[in-house]
């Protein structure tokens, strides 16, 4: 007898309590794909941090009385400083041009206006090791000092902001994962103890037959584990189609709010793990359903 053998008696004893095996299965698929969905949260909102960190510049806005040429001289002065990339001069001009072109179809009301209402800025890129929360507000606390800067803008409370709910959010996958495991483990062994007992005199009759304890109690850790693994699967597959569905149907409308957005899926070892949870659990969910019932 092969592995096969065990396979069909695991599936057999699956069907004879069929009902309960499905309540079980769909009880784990909820918990993964729980699971899984913070886990994919979380790698695209990683994505999204990272891309938009990349983007993060600060604003140098200067004062009346600043002239074109002391701007382009206080530009050389900071490009010179560490951490900072590039540095851009945008006159009153280019800000009032920039303006017009962001709300071009509004242009009757924007006849009126002056160039002089637009303060000319300085735009400052940052190096990558600078893109940090700590370092743009302290850049930005520096730049505040010139005597030049009527006021600094930056992205870096927003920046920080979401750096926690990042990292909330990746805290929270891995404690609802423990809470998963639990609840995997609780489910099988309860599922697999109620097949046992369905099936306790022919347990007596192959034991009676000289059958090992191995060969008797094998079929129930692969049932566990096959449980495991559906429920697992299950929960990915629905996760899949969802993904799918939100990426053809939403992304586009968010791409409008936050450019352009490169949605993924989980990747294929991070989908490894999560089958591979599953089966672990639901084996070690029948070990433990066979240790508390040992008197069958």
């Amino acid at each position: 007898m092969g592995a096969f053998y065990f396979v069909r008696r695991a599936i057999e004893n699956m069907k004879e309590t069929g009902l309960t095996h499905l309540l079980s299965m769909g009880t784990i698929a909820t918990s993964f794909f729980l699971f899984s969905s913070f886990l994919l949260l979380s790698i695209n909102f990683g994505t999204f941090l990272e891309t938009w960190e990349k983007k993060v510049q600060i604003i140098l806005y200067l004062k009346d009385g600043v002239g074109e040429k002391r701007a382009l001289q206080l530009k050389r002065e900071l490009q010179k400083r560490e951490g900072i990339k590039e540095v851009r001069y945008i006159s009153k001009r280019k800000a009032m041009e920039s303006f017009k072109r962001d709300l071009a179809g509004y242009g009757g009301v924007l006849e009126g206006l002056k160039e002089e209402i637009f303060p000319a800025s300085l735009e400052i890129k940052l190096g990558e090791a600078f893109r940090t929360p700590e370092r743009i507000r302290a850049l930005a606390a520096r730049l505040k000092k010139i005597k030049e800067a009527e006021e600094v803008q930056y992205g870096g409370i927003w920046l920080e902001r979401l750096s926690l709910f990042l990292y909330i959010l990746r805290w929270g996958a891995w404690i609802l994962g423990a809470i998963l495991v639990i609840i995997v483990l609780s489910v099988t062994a309860n599922t697999i103890r109620l097949t046992l007992y369905n099936k306790r005199e022919e347990i007596e009759i192959m034991r009676l037959v000289g059958a090992t304890e191995a060969f008797v109690k094998f079929p129930f850790y692969l049932a566990g584990g096959l449980q495991g693994l559906l429920g697992a699967g299950g929960s990915l597959l629905l996760l899949f189609f969802l993904f799918h569905l939100f990426s053809l149907k939403i992304s586009p409308y968010l791409s409008i709010y936050f450019g352009q957005l490169r949605l993924s899926f989980l990747p294929p070892d991070l989908i490894a793990e999560v089958l591979g949870v599953g089966v672990a659990s639901g084996l070690m969910g029948g070990i433990l359903s066979l240790r508390k019932a040992a008197g069958i």
